[in-house]
């Protein structure tokens, strides 16, 4: 009997150490998976992320007056450098952030490809699409510099040329534009104050019949960084200091903006030019155009003026109200000037760009 309860004890004790073993392992295996569990949401959590390094990028824009003036930008630095170029000029297309400034590139402009030529100076190459051959010529100017200035801001590009299509884009007297940089592209600067110059210009007003151009040499005062034919035009429209001269241009006209392409000056004036000239007869346009145009082509490196209205060429007239071709850049004619000898007998006695006393 003693025998028979003792079996029965060993088969108790042997379940219930059986049983420890099997909670054991249990715990155990419930510990690991816990621990795995904490280790995989270690693992997920992202490691810290380093600061970018970001660079301070200029784009330059007009500001509502007219002038230039740079907007800052902190952009990430890429180690991609195509991508980082395709960055700012995505930001410069999408013009300014500030009311500040306009957009100089018109949102008709896009660019088939950007690519930069390391072994050609760090020539940024940019390809206009087809449709950039019609983007009027004041516009193009005003692309031009606002791409030289902003892409060249960047140390590792020194200049810039312009293709449309597969071929290199022509500037107004139809040469190729060439290698741009900011030695050969004028801009305005608006930054700081510059130390203020004199010219001697030459301007060109008519007698009382308007039957001469005469010249009348002035002294202006003008800002070395900005074209020099805005401070002559303005002097020309503020008409003459001389006795006996007479504007050509009738007081009051305003213009909106001067622009050079080559050799070629594009002045753009307000409504009140062209109704002007429509309603004065044949006399009074031609001394009104060549009041202008021959007093801007006193400047040795421009020969030909285009005049705008409104911001358009001025289209061929069909009812007759105008004399004269003003859809085309008009050359200089120094046969309405003065003293020029020509055909009625006069003796020379001016000569461009300077007075013979």
């Amino acid at each position: 009997m003693s025998n028979k309860k003792s079996n029965n004890n060993k088969k108790r004790f042997k379940r219930r150490y059986i049983l420890s073993a099997i909670s054991l392992a249990l715990l155990l295996s419930i510990g690991i998976l816990a621990l795995l569990a904490i280790q995989q949401a270690i693992e997920e959590v992202p490691p810290p992320i380093a600061a970018a390094e970001m660079v301070q990028v200029n784009f330059y824009f007009r500001d509502v007056d007219g002038h230039w003036g740079s907007e800052q930008r902190q952009l990430e630095l890429h180690d991609d450098t195509a991508d980082f170029i395709g960055t700012v000029l995505e930001g410069l297309f999408a013009g300014p952030q500030s009311a500040t400034f306009v957009a100089s590139i018109p949102g008709a402009v896009s660019i088939e490809e950007a690519r930069l030529r390391t072994r050609v100076d760090n020539t940024l190459r940019i390809t206009f699409s087809p449709s950039f051959a019609d983007i009027d010529p004041i516009e193009v100017i005003d692309i031009i510099s606002s791409l030289v200035y902003t892409m060249t801001d960047l140390e590792f590009i020194n200049q810039l040329e312009f293709f449309i299509g597969d071929e290199p884009m022509l500037d107004g007297d139809g040469e190729e534009f060439g290698f741009r940089s900011r030695e050969n592209t004028s801009l305005e600067e608006t930054t700081g104050p510059v130390d203020s110059h004199t010219a001697t210009i030459v301007l060109y007003f008519t007698d009382e019949q308007m039957m001469w151009l005469i010249p009348e040499e002035r002294t202006i005062t003008i800002n070395p960084m900005e074209d020099i034919a805005h401070f002559i035009l303005d002097a020309l429209l503020e008409g003459p200091q001389t006795p006996g001269l007479y504007a050509a241009i009738p007081e009051g006209t305003t213009y909106s903006i001067v622009e050079r392409t080559g050799n070629t000056i594009f002045v753009g004036f307000t409504r009140d030019f062209y109704e002007s000239l429509s309603a004065g007869g044949s006399t009074l346009e031609e001394m009104m155009v060549f009041s202008l145009v021959n007093t801007l082509t006193e400047q040795p490196d421009i020969r030909r003026v285009q005049i705008f209205i409104d911001g358009e060429p001025v289209q061929p007239d069909e009812e007759g109200n105008l004399h004269m071709d003003l859809s085309r850049p008009i050359d200089r004619d120094e046969s309405l000037i003065q003293g020029h000898m020509d055909s009625r007998g006069d003796i020379g006695s001016y000569v461009k760009g300077k007075l013979i006393r």
